[in-house]
């Protein structure tokens, strides 16, 4: 066998490796695919290989399982875990990847399957010919179509079956969503319940779109305006947001396509996530805290819409996070943003010796707003994390309380959808302290242009 060959399977087994550990949400596919090249390398073409197949799979593995399913005459449950995976993987191959021949599909899911036995050999062949045989050509999506047959791929494209592979909306509603769109029932169901058919198929959709990349340029150094004539000189087609802030790239870029990034003159970030701190009032010369910083991305923002002119702390649990942060406020021109450890905030409010104008909680949440970015959030969504995580929301907001000043906003924010996390949390926060109240709140769904998410303002009461 040659050694290319050989290259590939371990791309096809690494990508099963990620998926495994992945599909119970505890673990991000990109984040083990990328520690596992670096111990253990393969060429550049088969990670880009393996990242594909784990990426694209965890992202609708509900659905891949569903349609193996549909052909397997005996209880899919009692499969083996690793079974189903490597046979949601070939169905994602031969539905959604054109690039990959049907036969090296199946073929090297067969392969895979032949290590857990015979049993499992005669399964994932028999299963991944009836799905190739029933499976139609891809198409555009079309306003009109069978859902019971119509496997929808993304917001462009779609593939018919001969043969029923989904229930029928009109009478299993739920389970189609669930089984079409590869949601958890979890979610289904509050979705449905909170925006109703016509929302719940909104932020279904979402889900499968394949993310494009949003640019916010820096304003210190240039326009949306004057970005997206450099990028079209380029030739790439990019286009002004509605609003006209932002930039917006097919999904076809990536962040390698566009060296303005690095050159600070922009960054990337989703209008949803931009609008928080644009709705926020920030001024020159103000005094600001991230108190959930991460990598810094509002952090920059925040400096920017100040016109680098003030303070801004950013701090965060995961200090390994901030250490990006000094090089991007440096190529963003930017010197007014200071970072430190979460345990020494108090101290260095103290030094700034000045009134702290807002605290800025981009909180820790389910990501249900950005599934079509974070695939694997999906997974982790259940009641019991909801409570864990909106019991650290709550314990944030409480500790932001106790450092603010009497003229402190806070502006507290998530890219969550659920209302534990939000407007409920407000709500909650307010009952623990009286003395505050929100003076404004938004929650978005997500759409083909943004992600999903919520802010409220938090004020005290004069």
């Amino acid at each position: 066998m040659s050694e290319e060959a050989t290259i590939r399977r371990d791309a096809r087994d690494r990508a099963v490796d990620a998926i495994c550990e992945a599909r119970n949400g505890q673990a991000f596919v990109g984040a083990l695919l990328d520690a596992w090249q670096q111990n253990a390398p393969l060429s550049p073409a088969d990670a880009g290989l393996a990242a594909e197949l784990a990426i694209g799979t965890i992202r609708r593995l509900i659905t891949c399982e569903h349609i193996a399913a549909s052909f397997y005459r005996g209880r899919w449950a009692g499969l083996r875990d690793r079974l189903q995976v490597v046979l949601a993987m070939a169905v994602y191959q031969l539905c959604w990847l054109d690039r990959v021949p049907d036969h090296a599909a199946i073929d090297q899911g067969v392969r895979q399957a032949k290590k857990m036995g015979v049993g499992a050999t005669k399964i994932a062949n028999a299963v991944l010919r009836q799905v190739q045989k029933h499976r139609g050509e891809v198409t555009a999506r079309t306003a009109e179509f069978d859902a019971r047959r119509t496997l929808l791929l993304d917001s462009q494209r779609q593939v018919e079956f001969s043969t029923n592979v989904f229930p029928d909306p009109e009478k299993k509603l739920l389970l189609y969503f669930q089984t079409a769109y590869g949601i958890p029932p979890w979610l289904v169901e509050r979705w449905n319940r909170k925006f109703k058919r016509a929302g719940c198929t909104q932020v279904c959709e979402a889900t499968i779109r394949r993310p494009s990349l949003t640019l916010r340029p820096n304003t210190l150094k240039t326009t949306a305006a004057e970005l997206l004539a450099r990028l079209t000189l380029r030739e790439i087609d990019a286009r002004l947001s509605d609003d006209g802030a932002s930039v917006l790239l097919p999904t076809t870029a990536s962040v390698a396509d566009v060296p303005e990034i690095g050159e600070g003159l922009c960054q990337p970030q989703d209008i949803t996530s931009q609008k928080t701190l644009r709705n926020a009032g920030l001024k020159p010369g103000m005094f600001v805290i991230d108190y959930c910083a991460g990598v810094g991305t509002k952090s920059t923002q925040a400096a920017e819409l100040m016109n680098n002119e003030g303070l801004v702390i950013a701090t965060d649990i995961d200090e390994r996070k901030l250490e990006r942060l000094g090089d991007a406020a440096a190529s963003h021109g930017i010197s007014t943003i200071k970072t430190c450890a979460i345990d020494a905030v108090s101290a260095e409010i103290a030094s700034a010796r000045r009134s702290l104008d807002v605290i800025l909680i981009d909180a820790p949440c389910l990501n249900t707003g950005v599934l079509a970015k974070r695939p694997e959030a999906r997974y982790r969504a259940g009641q019991q994390a909801l409570n864990e995580i909106a019991e650290i929301q709550a314990g944030i907001l409480d500790t932001c309380a106790s450092l603010a000043d009497p003229a402190t906003r806070i502006v507290y924010a998530t890219c969550s959808l659920e209302d534990e996390e939000n407007r409920a949390q407000v709500n909650a926060f307010v009952d623990r302290h009286p003395d505050w109240s929100p003076s404004n709140d938004e929650l978005t769904q997500p759409d083909g242009e943004c992600d999903g998410g919520y802010w409220a303002i938090l004020e005290k009461s004069p």
